[in-house]
């Protein structure tokens, strides 16, 4: 399966089960797949997030860590759908234990900036919000603030929010990301 019949097949399950039945029909897709197939990981972490969203966490838990298992390509670190549930359900042990072993991943090099913004957003979420900057900024720390090519939007756009929200004062980071927000807007106004 390649990424646009995984994308394809996501969003016509999305578009088309009734919110009730999604983590069943996401998991049943990835029951259909061998292990390591191509989008069995995400079918497994859609089901997961699912049935996070109707508080059956076990069930969330096993779909997370079978993604976990299975090694497949996904779009989010297994183990950040796992630090989220921990989060959720008050598993602080757990949560730090997750986080200790996310932050080794990133050193590494095996978390990009799309995973550092969904663990950014998933402590934000959760009130934690130094632990959030820290996140957004991880993919930031290389880059000047003045190539705002290099920059990722979504990294810039969290930190400027949570330390907004912290109550600290603008940097050049925050700054980049008003310059960039504007620019968007500006874009997006000139499209229609």
């Amino acid at each position: 399966m390649h990424d646009d019949d995984v994308f394809d097949l996501l969003t016509a399950i999305e578009e088309t089960t009734p919110i009730g039945s999604k983590a069943e029909r996401f998991e049943a897709m990835a029951e259909e797949m061998t292990p390591g197939e191509h989008g069995r990981a995400t079918f497994l972490l859609a089901a997961g997030e699912h049935w996070q969203m109707r508080q059956k966490y076990d069930n969330a838990r096993r779909c997370f860590e079978l993604a976990l298992g299975d090694g497949g390509e996904t779009a989010t670190e297994p183990l950040a759908n796992l630090l989220g549930l921990a989060l959720e359900t008050g598993d602080e042990p757990q949560a730090s234990s997750l986080a200790l072993e996310l932050r080794g991943l990133v050193r590494q090099g095996d978390i990009g900036a799309s995973g550092c913004h969904f663990i950014g957003e998933t402590f934000e979420t959760h009130g934690r919000l130094r632990e959030a900057m820290r996140w957004f900024t991880i993919p930031l720390s290389y880059v000047d603030p003045e190539d705002e090519d290099d920059l990722d939007f979504y990294c810039l756009s969290g930190r400027h929010r949570v330390r907004r929200e912290l109550g600290l004062p603008e940097d050049r980071y925050d700054l980049a990301a008003v310059a960039a927000r504007r620019r968007r807007s500006q874009y997006a106004g000139d499209s229609h």
